[in-house]
């Protein structure tokens, strides 16, 4: 399995335009209502890409990394509802992208991630599919080598996360069954050994996962929430990949679909967000920086309509976590922004508009001005959002 994985597709680019919809879609991105004076991020510019009908619900079912090594954010993303192979497209430095080839051999993939797995400072891929993981290793150039694939258990959702499990300083995964946390422990050179399952009681579908800070050890750890029950638990790396539940967290919201790890208070350890898909809800709350929640009920919020997903960052750099909701429902599809202010709530900044079923919103300076910028991947195209903060 050392096949050269590039294939040269379409080249196609949408150029930057914000006053010109050519029809037939041949350009995605259109001027849309101009956002309130003081919002974060300007009118979306859209790239078209051939992807099918779009990467579809996977927590993860794009990322983002430098793949061509020219110092600017590239993204693969599912494709064609998982059942093309992977594509790879490469940012043009404005916000702008260009279609650069498939990862073949990667059809059935329904979550990814990527970071460099084997040590040599490029990005690689890891793809999970039903039952199945498979490593594309990047050569820094934009091509993709096959790896190997090793077995893994069905889960309620497919997502692969790397992250160091055990403190060695390399890339380990973690991805979810429907009650328990699998692992494969990275042995140093790019390949995995099965590691330990860590069992969550009472648990049915496990619907996503998140890396997370929740003591001071080198040591990732997880938060993780369960579709069925709605909750959160919060897991501690023990070393090794296995885990204790430190924290326990009943949601009200129906059936959350997605989890990210988000400093709210500045105390240095992750606090916990996440998503309702039916009730439209975002809940939050506070973890004690020993791995547990400080409430047993978190603090919930509108959060939009029919959210999908969410990616913390601090996108108006005031050094607190910030949150970017992507939702399909209402008039348009958007992003919602929230800012933290310390709380365990976060303020609404704005609803901005993006592309048809934006999923996992990707954070990344894309146009290379100092500033976290988004991007969103949907049927047909990407979206970027430049953002405008002073």
């Amino acid at each position: 399995m050392c096949d050269v994985l590039h294939s040269v597709r379409d080249m196609r680019k949408t150029p930057l335009s914000l006053s010109v919809l050519v029809a037939g879609g041949a350009l995605v991105a259109a001027a849309v209502p101009a956002q309130a004076a003081g919002a974060w991020f300007a009118p979306y510019v859209g790239t078209t890409i051939d992807n099918g009908i779009g990467p579809g619900p996977a927590p993860r079912g794009s990322t983002v990394a430098d793949f061509n090594s020219d110092g600017r954010p590239d993204i693969v993303t599912i494709t064609d509802f998982t059942q093309g192979d992977i594509l790879l497209v490469t940012g043009d430095g404005d916000g702008t992208f260009t279609p650069a080839g498939e990862i073949a051999g990667t059809a059935g993939t329904q979550g990814l991630d990527a970071g460099d797995i084997n040590g040599d400072g490029k990005a690689d891929v890891v793809a999970m599919s039903t039952n199945t993981l498979k490593v594309a290793y990047g050569d820094g150039a934009g091509h993709f080598t096959a790896g190997p694939s090793y077995p893994l258990t069905l889960g309620g959702q497919v997502e692969p996360r790397l992250l160091d499990l055990d403190g060695d300083g390399d890339l380990d995964v973690a991805s979810m069954t429907f009650t328990a946390i699998n692992t494969l422990i990275n042995n140093g050179s790019g390949t995995f050994v099965a590691g330990p399952t860590t069992q969550l009681n009472g648990t049915c579908a496990v619907s996503a996962i998140s890396p997370a800070r929740l003591n001071n050890d080198t040591k990732a750890d997880l938060f993780a929430v369960d579709g069925c029950s709605g909750s959160v638990f919060a897991l501690k790396s023990t070393g090794g990949g296995a885990f204790s539940v430190t924290g326990t967290l009943y949601l009200s919201g129906l059936v959350p679909e997605d989890i990210a790890a988000i400093d709210l208070n500045g105390d240095g350890y992750d606090d916990m967000a996440t998503i309702g898909s039916f009730s439209f809800t975002l809940t939050t709350a506070f973890t004690n920086g020993q791995g547990a929640f400080t409430s047993t009920v978190g603090t919930t919020q509108f959060g939009g309509a029919g959210p999908t997903s969410l990616t913390a960052a601090d996108f108006d750099q005031d050094g607190r976590k910030d949150l970017a909701v992507s939702w399909l429902f209402s008039g348009a599809p958007g992003v919602t922004v929230l800012a933290g202010d310390g709380t365990v709530k976060l303020k609404k900044v704005a609803d901005f508009p993006v592309g048809s079923f934006p999923q996992n919103p990707m954070v990344a300076d894309y146009d290379l001005d100092g500033q976290p910028d988004i991007v969103t991947a949907g049927p047909g195209s990407l979206s970027f959002l430049r953002n405008t903060t002073p």
